[in-house]
């Protein structure tokens, strides 16, 4: 028995050996391989009011609290806020992007056309088509002088509403979101990059026509 513990010790110790060399070989080379898989994450540090709120750990799967402080302790506990940052946060942190710009530029033209058609004749039209080829475009009601509310649609459903209207005497133009069920509407509406096009601190953002 007395010769077996030092073959356990001498195993013991190849094996660490055998960790430390393969740990030094994948510092050098920052690779994935059959012995190490990476998953990136994100530590991201929250401050309200410039004082620590939340410590959060965004993995490719999840959204894990790493510490909270002050008066966001509370929200460390709270399952509808976990459910939050596991669902609706954590999509839209995924998100690329790609398709939220996409249909940014799409609404900017397609408000471009409309702009251009009235400046030209000081008139609307009752066919989308003369006003715009846009086909995400469609009129829910419209008089030719005094405007009306045109759609624009995304996967087929109204997302943006165009409103044309008489704003300080002239006829302007303001878009706002319209809630549905279709998700990517959803990332659309809710996307910083739209809601600067939609609002301005205290009011909406209004394009003038005339």
């Amino acid at each position: 028995m007395k010769k077996v513990f030092p073959i356990l010790i001498s195993l013991c110790s190849l094996s660490l050996a055998n960790v430390y060399e393969k740990l030094n070989d994948f510092a050098y080379e920052k690779k994935p391989n059959k012995d190490f898989k990476i998953q990136e994450v994100k530590l991201v540090q929250f401050l309200q009011d410039d004082k620590n709120c939340l410590e959060l750990l965004i993995e490719a799967g999840q959204v894990r609290i790493l510490k909270s402080y002050n008066e966001c302790q509370k929200l460390s506990k709270d399952a509808d806020f976990q459910k939050f940052l596991n669902e609706d946060f954590l999509r839209l942190y995924k998100n690329n992007g790609y398709s939220i710009n996409e249909n940014l530029q799409d609404l900017k033209k397609a408000m471009q056309d409309i702009m251009i058609y009235y400046k030209l004749r000081f008139a609307f039209s009752k066919n989308i088509q003369d006003m715009s080829k846009n086909k995400n475009l469609s009129i829910l009601n419209i008089d030719e002088k005094e405007g009306g509310t045109l759609l624009y649609k995304i996967n087929n459903q109204a997302c943006v509403a165009i409103e044309l209207v008489r704003h300080n005497s002239r006829m302007a133009m303001k878009v706002y979101g319209m809630e549905n069920l279709d998700k990517e509407c959803k990332l659309f509406i809710q996307a910083p990059s739209f809601k600067n096009i939609s609002f301005t601190k205290n009011d909406f953002k209004w394009y003038y026509l005339e």
